[in-house]
């Protein structure tokens, strides 16, 4: 991790801890070249060095520092352009003592630090490892809190995941909701199924749109069940349709939500959306647990029922087009107006059938859990019967198939043995086997080996056992358990060998199970969360349309996922030749090209007009979470820069600096170049500003969604609105001249791609270990970086290095 070091952000506290002695000719050049700027009378960047340990086995965090020193030494940024330039023999004594005490300190520290920490499963993780323990896609963490997340944006982080006595009862109370759910009576009578039809809306009207079973904007098919469907369970709706593509090449895209209306308005969820191609099928299937979607109050509604809908959601944000008529009887009448270009949607036939089981219990993991055998057990509570097992039996058979799958790893005797014991313990409260069986899985499930990555640590450190490997994989690139095929190999022993795990990497991203790894890893690398705090200002932006939010986000998990997949390198992050678009897409971003449909593909950058949108900087979700909702942000997206592309976040500003606001009562009004006068004429800004702000300055011809602009139209404190130029061209640290978003991406991926490459590498593997990366594994960094650029910097082989280093496969 490299900081620039008048940028450095630990707090002025570390430098007061006792130093070791310095020798003194390095103390010396200290004294000629750094004390002033960084000593007791300034601190600069609140970084001291005169007081800084030089302990670096003892101080971890001063080794960082020391650290990051020899780096922006070796970049030659230190001393700054303005003061005396290092002598060699300077720069030798300096980089001589750093070299010899850094890598004594890596040496000393090798064996004991940068572990593993114990972690707790993040909501995702917790969330995907229920549904995959019990086979059911039950919503786990309806109540949960958010997690928090790491100084490097990752939520992940064993550090931040701490437990409180508050999340154990959430843990204890979705335990118990989950089993209640999943584990139902063996003798109790299978609930009735509910089978609907319709071929035409059963509503005439509802809430801002129009029944109708053959329809586009404004326009729904609506149908209504009153009072039998079920609370619990599988089902299936079933549609089919009857689609119109007109001569414009667009395609409609089906959306079906379930839900109910209270009153003037519906609740609904969606329960299934897919573009209709023309050479694709005319009837879908969806399922889903009724208990994933809001469910009426039965008999507290003015309408009550289930509501199952369906939508065409190609435009549909537009207005449709109406006219008023006068009708058989005489009467004006507002009519949709048919529209030619338009792909409509008629449903010939919907069907909704549910709770669904083949058998009762209705679950496979009541096999799972070896409870095909609770049935036998039911006579014993008149008598015993021949066959049946006794409850000791039975626990210890369920304990011995649940836990290894639940903890991940072989369980030991004495293992299974403490969980029958408190079975035995607690079966006399309970009035039935099954309550006492429950409870004593939820016992399990709130259980350390259950809700934390346990990997058992000593002094020393280890490698890795195969199951311990199986399980880091899996919650890496899956965010969920080990499957069976990565169990069977961790009992063969196969996990140790290098090429088997490259195979497994392989298996595990061309599964559909890495989407979630693609929707992690990229929230919280690039922050796209930053898109979400932003309100777009639609009274500049006045076609914006909120459902884009959506597409903005999807387009840049999607990009990232099309790069690992393919194994393409990762300059494609920086500028690409292909773009992930759909309809929606290619309309925001001004494409004169056919993009049919809503899912995302890739498109050639070579088919596009605009040959200058490429790559993550381009994209509307970066632009608007780097912005302010009406204008651009020069300083965010230079940090964006620097925090997510170079791994070199400037420091926070120092305490009590004043807006640059209150420099010039119109400070709204001057342009950019005149703007940045400003933070280069004051003193309390200018040595950090430099650095920061040309980074920045290349995006503005970009907007706040995206567009390309020749002015930024900017509101004034009296509300009116101004244009004003867009100046993009600026300096580099370093006097790299650029000028506009081609040349910073030139830039990044020449003088910057080490950097760059170096950058993802810290990003990745900190989001693979859990944890934040340490002085002592700068060495592992490096050697993982190095083979990185010698693949061409191809993201599949990076996940597979990773996989496979010694960083990953120790605790």
């Amino acid at each position: 991790m490299v900081l620039r070091i008048c940028l450095c952000i630990f707090p002025i506290a570390l430098a007061t801890a006792a130093a070791a002695e310095i020798p003194a000719d390095v103390r010396s050049v200290l004294e000629e070249h750094c004390f002033a700027c960084h000593g007791p009378e300034k601190q600069k960047g609140r970084l001291r060095l005169d007081t800084l340990s030089a302990d670096l086995i003892a101080d971890h965090r001063a080794a960082e520092t020391w650290h990051d020193v020899r780096a922006v030494i070796n970049l030659g940024e230190m001393p700054p352009e303005d003061e005396p330039e290092l002598l060699s023999d300077q720069r030798a004594i300096l980089l001589d003592w750093l070299n010899g005490s850094i890598e004594h300190a890596e040496e000393a520290l090798k064996s004991k630090g940068g572990r593993v920490v114990m972690r707790r499963l993040n909501r995702e993780e917790y969330q995907n490892t229920m549904r995959d323990l019990f086979g059911v896609d039950l919503d786990y963490i309806t109540n949960f809190p958010p997690d928090s997340e790491s100084a490097d944006g990752m939520r992940n982080n064993g550090s931040t995941l701490q437990m409180t006595s508050e999340q154990l009862e959430y843990y204890l109370e979705a335990a118990r909701s989950a089993l209640d759910r999943i584990l139902v009576s063996a003798d109790s009578a299978p609930p009735e199924v509910y089978r609907h039809e319709f071929t035409e809306p059963n509503e005439k009207k509802w809430p801002k749109l129009t029944p109708a079973k053959r329809f586009g904007q404004g326009r729904k098919f609506i149908a209504r069940i009153k009072n039998d469907y079920p609370d619990t369970g599988r089902f299936r709706v079933k549609v089919r349709v009857k689609p119109e593509f007109p001569e414009s090449g667009v395609i409609p895209r089906m959306r079906v939500e379930v839900g109910f209306r209270p009153d003037t308005l519906s609740v609904e969820k969606t329960l299934g959306e897919v573009d209709i191609t023309p050479d694709g099928p005319r009837e879908f299937e969806f399922f889903g647990r009724i208990e994933n979607f809001p469910l009426p109050v039965r008999g507290q509604s003015k309408y009550p029922g289930l509501v199952i809908s369906v939508a065409n959601a190609h435009e549909e944000w537009a207005s449709p087009k109406r006219e008023t008529i006068q009708n058989e009887k005489g009467k004006k009448e507002n009519v949709f107006v048919e529209d030619p270009d338009y792909p409509y949607l008629t449903v010939e036939h919907l069907e909704f059938e549910g709770p669904l089981y083949d058998t009762w219990p209705p679950e496979p993991q009541h096999s799972l859990l070896l409870l095909e055998k609770y049935a036998a057990l039911y006579p014993v509570e008149s008598g015993r019967v021949e066959g049946a097992l006794s409850e000791k039996e039975y626990i210890q058979e369920v304990l011995e198939a649940f836990l290894p799958r639940a903890f991940r790893r072989p369980v030991s005797a004495g293992e299974v043995e403490k969980y029958a014991k408190l079975f035995q313990t607690i079966r006399p409260e309970f009035p039935t086997l099954l309550e006492a069986v429950k409870e004593t899985l939820v016992a399990a499930l709130i259980s350390p080996d259950f809700l934390y990555l346990l990997e058992k640590g000593g002094i020393e450190k280890r490698p890795l056992n195969p199951f311990e490997i199986g399980s880091r994989l899996s919650y890496f690139l899956w965010s969920t358990q080990p499957d069976e095929q990565l169990i069977r190999r961790a009992e063969n022993g196969e996990l140790r060998n290098p090429s088997v795990i490259h195979e497994e990497v392989d298996r595990m991203i061309d599964s559909a199970k890495i989407a979630g790894f693609h929707q992690a890893f990229v929230e919280q690398w690039l922050d796209l969360g930053a898109m979400d705090r932003q309100e777009v200002d639609t009274s500049i932006y006045k076609e914006f349309r909120p459902e884009l939010l959506t597409d903005f986000k999807d387009e840049t998990v999607a990009f990232f996922g099309q790069i690992l997949r393919e194994n393409h390198s990762a300059t494609q992050l920086i500028d690409s030749d292909f773009l992930m678009l759909n309809h929606n897409l290619a309309l925001h971003y001004g494409f004169d090209l056919p993009v049919p449909g809503a899912d995302l593909r890739p498109v050639p950058a070579a088919d596009l007009p605009d040959s200058k949108r490429s790559g993550l900087l381009t994209q509307a979700s970066i632009l608007l979470g780097t912005s302010s909702g009406s204008d651009s942000h020069l300083i965010k997206r230079a940090v964006f820069i620097r925090d997510k592309l170079l791994d070199d976040p400037p420091a926070p500003p120092p305490p009590n600096v004043p807006e640059l606001t209150a420099a010039d009562p119109k400070f709204a009004e001057l342009s950019i170049r005149d703007q940045l006068k400003l933070h280069n004429e004051d003193a309390a800004c200018m040595d950090c500003h430099r650095g920061i702000d040309p980074w920045g300055q290349a995006l503005e011809e970009l907007g706040a969604i995206g567009e390309w602009r020749t002015h930024s139209v900017r509101r004034l404190p009296n509300k009116k609105t101004i244009r004003i130029p867009v100046e993009s061209a600026g300096e580099l640290p370093g006097g790299h001249q650029i000028n506009g978003v081609v040349d910073l991406k030139n830039h990044l991926l020449t003088e910057e791609k080490e950097v760059f490459a170096r950058a993802f590498v810290v990003k990745l593997l900190s989001y693979a270990l859990g944890r934040s990366l340490e002085f002592v594994d700068q060495k592992a960094i490096d050697e993982i970086t190095a083979e990185f650029l010698e693949n061409d910097i191809r993201v599949r082989d990076l996940v597979k290095s990773i996989a496979t280093s010694e960083l990953f496969l120790t605790k």
